[in-house]
């Protein structure tokens, strides 16, 4: 039954992507002329506005800017371990795939457009990808004969795609190719093709866009600093992005968002209730914060109230994490090491902490702000250390926040 779901979440972001053609070209009709679906343990289909840079070969056969699109489309966002099908339900079905790269990151898209001789693959019946040759037309698929596209296909011959671009595109992609950090997911933009002869062409064009073990959020980008550990806190289940695919990585961590992330990385194990008069069982936090309130790592305030939508300050948080590392028995440091930082700014109960935080590399003493507000980024980059120190087993499942 869950299998058959996730094929169904599939067919929906056809549908949805069904309708994003180019100008010109005709929406399909109610029956399309072909399928295509997914399954993956990790999808979604974010509608999002992409800005394209389009680039036309030039007399010398190296591509310049030609022109700048920006229009909405359908995403269809999965994990690598995703599998695609497509069937022809008509004669004159053919398939194009095209990459659209992002070699500098900046957001922008390149689209490399050159229609006497094109730079996309065309897919054949037994699901390989191959650029035509001039002259050559592209492959047929027969009509109910289910077709495979595979993960590691489009992967290979995406990486290919960015090379020639950096090393043959133009003065643009060159000089982009040196500021270029990663080019990790590739947009690939798959068209299904009906040509029938002296009528109009139809295609269903589709957005795809392939990750690892997890869904990168979209506000978390391959330049930034912190890109790696919130990566990682996500496929080890510590937190994960919201229902609109954002991670919000300046936004301030709240006392109920680190009680979850800490019940999430001691395996999410049941507690006796918690007593806070603004904790009840119907909140998202509730669970985390009983089995925080156990532990002793993080107390309540006067009244017997909790107080979950606080912001915390670096020095809390970082307090609130040795506590964590004493429980687990993980506090091994010496008396020299601890001695080496001087908490001049920092509270008198927070000094330790933060002494054994700089010891372990979690912090720098540089940048350490204890008044400060905690990031979700920040706490993701301290528990991207944290982890490697602990050794925490992964979860299989995570609640958002």
């Amino acid at each position: 039954m869950k299998r058959s779901r996730r094929w169904a979440a599939g067919l929906l972001a056809a549908a949805l992507a069904a309708v994003s053609v180019f100008p010109g070209l005709a929406v399909p009709a109610d029956l399309p002329f072909a399928d295509f679906r997914f399954d993956a343990s990790g999808m979604d289909q974010p509608q999002r506005d992409i800005q394209v840079n389009i680039y036309h070969r030039d007399e010398s056969g190296r591509f310049q800017p030609a022109s700048t699109s920006e229009y909405s489309c359908t995403l269809n966002r999965a994990t690598g371990d995703a599998s695609f099908f497509i069937q022809a339900n008509a004669e004159g079905v053919w398939v194009s795939v095209d990459y659209l790269t992002d070699l500098d990151g900046d957001g922008v898209y390149e689209l490399l457009e050159d229609p006497n001789a094109p730079v996309w693959d065309v897919m054949d019946a037994q699901g390989r990808l191959v650029q035509l040759k001039e002259g050559e037309s592209a492959p047929r698929l027969s009509s109910g004969q289910p077709c495979l596209l595979s993960p590691d296909t489009l992967l290979s011959r995406s990486q290919q795609a960015v090379q020639d671009r950096k090393t043959g595109g133009s003065c643009v992609l060159d000089v982009a190719q040196n500021a270029a950090s990663r080019q990790s997911f590739p947009l690939y933009m798959i068209k299904l093709h009906h040509t029938v002869p002296d009528e109009q062409e139809e295609v269903q064009t589709y957005y795809l866009q392939l990750y690892g073990a997890v869904l990168i959020p979209f506000d978390v980008s391959p330049s930034d600093w912190y890109y790696d550990a919130v990566a990682y806190g996500l496929e080890r289940g510590f937190f994960a992005g919201g229902d609109d695919g954002l991670f919000y990585p300046s936004q301030q961590l709240t006392r109920a968002q680190l009680a979850q992330v800490l019940w999430n990385m001691g395996g999410r194990q049941q507690a006796p209730a918690s007593q806070f008069f603004d904790v009840t069982p119907n909140s998202w936090y509730y669970q985390a914060v009983s089995w925080c309130r156990q532990k002793d790592l993080l107390a309540g305030y006067t009244n017997n109230l909790f107080v979950p939508n606080d912001p915390l300050s670096q020095e809390q948080m970082i307090a609130v994490l040795h506590r964590y590392a004493q429980s687990l028995e993980q506090e091994d440091q010496s008396e020299d090491a601890l001695s080496k930082f001087s908490a001049s700014d920092a509270s008198p109960w927070a000094v330790e902490s933060i002494q054994w935080a700089v010891s372990n590399g979690l912090i720098s003493e540089d940048t350490f702000q204890p008044s400060e507000p905690v990031s979700r980024a920040l706490l993701a980059s301290i528990l991207y250390t944290f982890e490697q120190k602990l050794g925490v087993q992964p979860l299989s499942s995570v609640r958002r926040f």
